[in-house]
């Protein structure tokens, strides 16, 4: 190795610098001179010697023994494997025709892959390219060797394992009932495939009942409506293999073709717990590559929530697992997040109390900071162990937790399952916590759901509008004690109603505000376009005005251009090129975070799969290396 000899090489003395014309010193930043040595350790050595063409100092001696290379940096003689013409940033480098024969000769063994000109600068970087690209080669023949080895270690799924989902993972079946005949209608159970009948007031397309014959949960459908039923979920199952643990995390697709269904299984993700060392693999699609199996980065588990296999569990881990039965504890556990749970059941003590306890949920996304320091229930989570019922009953998770252990208010069992209906996602958890401290528990998921029934949409769009409806009173010194003020029957309508007056008071002076704050806000930052849309910075306050006013959302309330110019979540508008000037869809982007918060276009509704990739290539450009500065 050209490595182990560096003080040989090292004291190679200096060769000339090239005779060359005025014209090409003046042409050329650099010159390079050849030549070769026999040396006892290294053996017969290319060495070429590059110099600045005006000072004539040394910049970089390239060594090769015609199969390898290593460089040495001047000044600071340091050791480099580069690309020397990279290294340098010259392509182009002045040379004798005789040392261009002698080094084209030298290294003619990687010659057929070379696209450059016989001269010395382009040899050098032909040479270091084909020795890039045989180590590039041998490192994927490696690597798609070790994963050929690790995936054979994978055994087929387990033989029961349609039967497994169709009890554990999917919430039913389908029972397909035909028209009413008389009092009642001819039904099949998609599951267990036997012919009843059932009674026609009881059994309306759309409903739910179970199957008289199976007992399982079906979903009434029509058997004369035409198309495909399909269901999917994921599913995590766990193997051991020559003693190591392997886990697969598997999508399930289940199709109904008439009353007959068949499933559909593929990996997506595979880890491999082999000697100290986890391995990852995950099925994606790479631009340029497109979808195939990809090495991830070793020592990343995959953390996705999941069903969990269950039957074979004492197999792989044994009765006891950290003295924890996964069996008993996860067989209608629902979704968890199974390499969560091994992690905090190794690393937490707390962890097996909770999960024994019942809450599988809670042990496996937990972190030590969501525990206290006590003992038992209540000292571990602090709230009243009054609660415990209803924590096992719900399975609650940590996010869930939070929000109880913040109600000011007692929440009973009915109103937590009044709240698991609202189906709040964990990023509306500071929201929530935030209403809790004025409302009570009981008032914050009756309100919600009936503005969801009301206006049938998501959570996250009603915490928004309120939100921003109780800033803006407070703003404009609305009377809030009233119940009819502080919980209006329609929040989107006394929302958007506000918001009209709000603007007129408040947008000319924040305008002014704006226009002093966005030298710095922007600064370095450049507007950003790319093929159909572009991105447009806001620089007036009546810009947010106009632009929740043009789309019909919230962006023009306090809050969102509070935040904007603190620099905390900045709104940047995408508009099409076309229409550089019209409204489209509005990005807020958490700039702590570099994470997209929020992309809406008019009334609140999502993007296109176009607008959210251009809306993540911009977010890409924000990241800490590669930000839109100049």
């Amino acid at each position: 190795m050209l490595e182990g000899v560096k003080k040989e090489l090292a004291e190679l003395p200096l060769l000339k610098f090239p005779k060359i014309n005025k014209k090409e010193r003046d042409r050329y930043k650099c010159a390079a001179a050849a030549g070769i040595a026999d040396l006892k350790k290294s053996g017969r050595i290319l060495t070429v010697d590059i110099f600045d063409t005006g000072t004539r100092e040394l910049n970089l001696r390239f060594f090769s023994d015609g199969k390898k290379y290593i460089c040495e940096s001047r000044p600071g003689k340091e050791w480099l494997t580069g690309n020397p013409t990279r290294i340098l940033n010259y392509n182009s480098i002045a040379s004798t025709s005789k040392d261009d024969e002698l080094v084209c000769e030298f290294l003619k063994e990687a010659r057929a892959s070379w696209r450059h000109k016989n001269n010395i600068g382009g040899c050098i970087d032909g040479f270091a390219h084909y020795i890039a690209t045989k180590k590039s080669r041998a490192a994927s023949e490696r690597k798609y060797a070790l994963m050929t080895m690790h995936f054979d270690m994978y055994p087929e799924y387990p033989q029961d394992l349609e039967m497994y989902c169709e009890k554990h993972v999917f919430e039913h079946s389908y029972i397909f009932v035909g028209k009413t005949e008389k009092s009642s209608r001819p039904a099949v159970c998609g599951h267990c495939k036997r012919k009843f009948k059932l009674k026609k007031d009881k059994s309306a397309p759309g409903g739910h009942g179970d199957c008289p014959k199976c007992g399982i949960r079906g979903k009434y459908r029509g058997m004369w409506v035409n198309g495909l039923i399909e269901d999917t979920a994921r599913l995590c199952i766990a193997h051991k293999a020559d003693g190591w643990l392997i886990l697969r995390w598997v999508n399930i697709n289940r199709q109904f073709t008439g009353t007959e269904y068949k499933y559909y299984f593929w990996d997506y993700y595979r880890n491999l717990y082999l000697d100290g060392v986890i391995y990852s693999y995950r099925y994606m699609s790479v631009m340029g590559y497109g979808w195939d199996w990809y090495r991830k980065k070793n020592g990343t588990p995959n953390y996705d929530k999941t069903h969990i296999y269950t039957p074979n569990l004492h197999e792989v881990f044994g009765s006891k697992y950290y003295n924890a039965d996964l069996k008993s504890g996860l067989e209608n556990a629902g979704k968890i997040s199974f390499a969560g749970l091994l992690d905090n059941l190794k690393n937490i003590p707390a962890a097996e109390y909770l999960y024994k306890t019942g809450l599988s949920t809670f042990a496996a996304n937990m972190s030590e900071h969501d525990l206290y320091d006590g003992d038992g229930f209540s000292g571990t989570l602090g709230v009243s162990r009054q609660y415990l019922t209803l924590y096992k009953k719900y399975n609650i998770d940590v996010h869930e937790h939070k929000i109880v252990r913040a109600s000011g208010s007692w929440v009973s069992e009915e109103n937590f399952g009044k709240f698991r209906e609202l189906k709040a996602e964990r990023d509306d958890t500071g929201d929530i916590i935030g209403l809790l401290a004025d409302i009570s528990f009981e008032r914050f998921v009756n309100y919600f759901t009936r503005q969801k029934t009301l206006l049938r949409r998501k959570l996250k769009f009603l915490l928004i509008q309120y939100k921003d409806y109780i800033n803006m009173s407070q703003g404009l010194k609305v009377d809030l004690t009233k119940k009819s003020v502080r919980f209006p029957k329609n929040i989107k309508e006394a929302h958007d109603l506000i918001l009209e007056r709000y603007n007129q008071v408040k947008h000319e002076i924040e305008d002014e505000n704006l226009r002093q704050a966005k030298e710095k806000l922007y600064a370095g930052m450049n507007e950003y376009a790319n093929g159909s849309y572009c991105v447009i910075f806001p620089q007036l306050r009546s810009d947010f005005i106009t632009e929740g006013q043009s789309l019909n959302h919230c962006v023009g309330t306090d809050s969102y251009y509070k935040n904007h110019i603190e620099g905390t979540r900045m709104v940047f508008f995408i508009r099409q090129s076309t229409e550089p000037d019209k409204s489209y869809f509005t990005l807020e982007i958490d700039m702590r975070e570099l994470r997209i918060r929020q992309l809406y276009g008019f009334g609140g509704h999502s993007p296109t799969p176009e607008v959210r990739k251009f809306a993540g290539e911009f977010l890409k450009r924000l990241q800490p290396d590669n930000k839109l500065y100049n």
